[in-house]
């Protein structure tokens, strides 16, 4: 086991990514990213949920999820899929999206023109399809220290706002950060160290992409892997062997939780890493 030193969240600043650590929201960007990818294609039914697609479809879709970075991404797993396109991990994917980027700008217009038609025509559905992890609404509304907890996300802000809102959970905007192309989740977390003189020994992200987390850590924060959202074990293993540790859900909501004095964090070393995840 190997222990980290204990978090204060009165003297600490922690950052949360959005999708894939605050909201499971697998499904509402499946469906959005089929229907942009239908849009673009002129072709294929618009769907509002993954069960209009049959079971081969919905697992590939899934499976493909864990390569995803921004919203655009979504629709380039809908062309990899439908054109046969076997993608076995992250630099395959990444090769995929660079083979193909003269589609990226559109895709990712059509992707957030198909969710803002989603969520303003049935918001009802669009939440459900945008659930909390178990335990996030609690430890989100009961956070004692607001000013010193912040979101980076690739998420367009307000719909991450309304996901919150609608789980009557009350957020700083201004601590709500888009990152982009143009603006990273590094630069935005050097800049925020920056502006309220932070050092990276109080600075606390949690992120559920490795190659994310590996370049932050640059920056010398406490990095974690949130394994509860769409990692796979193989990227778990990579982010142990970057020396940056997977936390559960259970692991991450017992330590950021509360004020513990006297707590540490203990985790499993790479070779007892539990297969009974999620």
């Amino acid at each position: 086991m190997t222990a980290y030193k204990r978090f204060n969240p009165d003297t600490d600043f922690l950052s949360l990514d959005f999708d894939g650590v605050i909201a499971d929201s697998i499904e509402e960007c499946l469906v959005v990213g089929h229907n942009a990818y239908a849009k673009f294609t002129k072709s294929g039914a618009q769907i509002r949920s993954l069960e209009a697609l049959d079971e081969r479809q919905q697992k590939e879709c899934k499976r493909l999820r864990s390569f995803v970075r921004s919203g655009e991404d979504y629709v380039f797993i809908q062309l990899a899929m439908h054109n046969g396109i076997r993608i076995a991990d992250q630099n395959a994917y990444d090769a995929f999206v660079n083979r193909h980027s003269n589609h990226k700008a559109i895709f990712l217009d059509l992707f957030y023109q198909q969710r803002e038609l989603f969520c303003s025509t049935e918001e009802d559905l669009w939440m459900e399809l945008n659930p909390l992890y178990r335990g996030l609404k609690q430890f989100l509304r009961q956070y004692p220290s607001n000013e010193r907890l912040f979101i980076i996300t690739t998420k367009q802000i307000k719909y991450a706002l309304k996901i919150l809102t609608g789980n009557r959970i009350e957020f700083m905007e201004e601590n709500c950060f888009h990152a982009s192309g143009r603006l990273t989740k590094l630069e935005i977390i050097k800049h925020l160290m920056a502006k309220h003189k932070i050092s990276a020994e109080n600075f606390y992200f949690i992120d559920d992409q490795v190659d994310t987390l590996e370049k932050v850590k640059g920056a010398g924060v406490h990095c974690f892997l949130a394994e509860w959202g769409y990692t796979t074990e193989a990227q778990i293993l990579r982010a142990n062997n970057e020396n940056i540790p997977a936390l559960s859900l259970e692991e991450f909501l017992t330590y950021f939780s509360k004020r513990q004095p006297s707590s540490v964090l203990c985790l499993k070393g790479k070779n007892e890493l539990s297969s009974n995840r999620r």
